[in-house]
């Protein structure tokens, strides 16, 4: 053999090498890029509940209001019936069943078991409670996860909360993206004379 087929075997060796190395590389970036993305996708699943807990909220205190009432209000009850029909059309403009059904897949399937993935599990048990004792009567209450339920502002935070740990665990160097101040709101006023 002479020197030219040594070159030849060294350099197609190098190859090989360097195409297996692509490959891994490759396999990883793949996997990183299917992980964060179905994090945004729990990202916007909760932004989605959180937007719309209050609804769900104020009907469980209309509805706990009115059954305190020792003396039955037909008008109360009629508006109380109003707002459930509309829950539940906002219930169904946002799939609820199928959000809080791909939340609990998602959280148990891309996220490592730390106390985040329990936080959703909260999240996911509180929604279904709070939709089980409005739109969706059970059999008991008793039997519901909770039967009691955090303010809209409460919830709000805890939300924030989760969000910005899923942040975190994207590891894209973003941290603490979500809260309720935002800097350029104060300069957009001034800009537009808005009060």
């Amino acid at each position: 053999m002479e020197i030219n087929d040594y070159i030849t075997y060294a350099i197609s060796i190098v190859a090989i090498v360097i195409s297996i190395i692509a490959f891994i590389q490759n396999h990883k970036i793949s996997k990183r890029q299917t992980r964060i993305g179905r994090i945004e996708e729990i990202l916007e699943i909760i932004h989605i509940l959180n937007i719309n807990y209050h609804y769900f909220y104020d009907t469980y205190f209309f509805k706990e209001s009115i059954l305190s009432h020792s003396k039955e209000n037909k008008e109360e009850e009629k508006e109380y019936l109003k707002q459930v029909k509309a829950l539940i059309e906002i219930s169904n403009k946002i799939d609820l069943q199928n959000k809080l059904s791909r939340l609990h897949i998602l959280n148990n399937s891309y996220l490592p078991k730390k106390e985040l993935k329990d936080k959703i599990g909260v999240i996911i048990a509180v929604y279904s409670s709070l939709a089980g004792s409005t739109i969706s009567e059970p059999i008991r209450k008793e039997y519901l996860p909770f039967t009691d339920f955090p303010k809209p502002w409460h919830f709000l935070e805890f939300a924030q909360e989760i969000q910005n740990e899923l942040l975190k665990e994207m590891n894209l160097g973003y941290k603490d993206n979500f809260s309720n101040t935002n800097s350029y709101e104060k300069k957009f006023r001034e800009r537009y004379n808005l009060q």
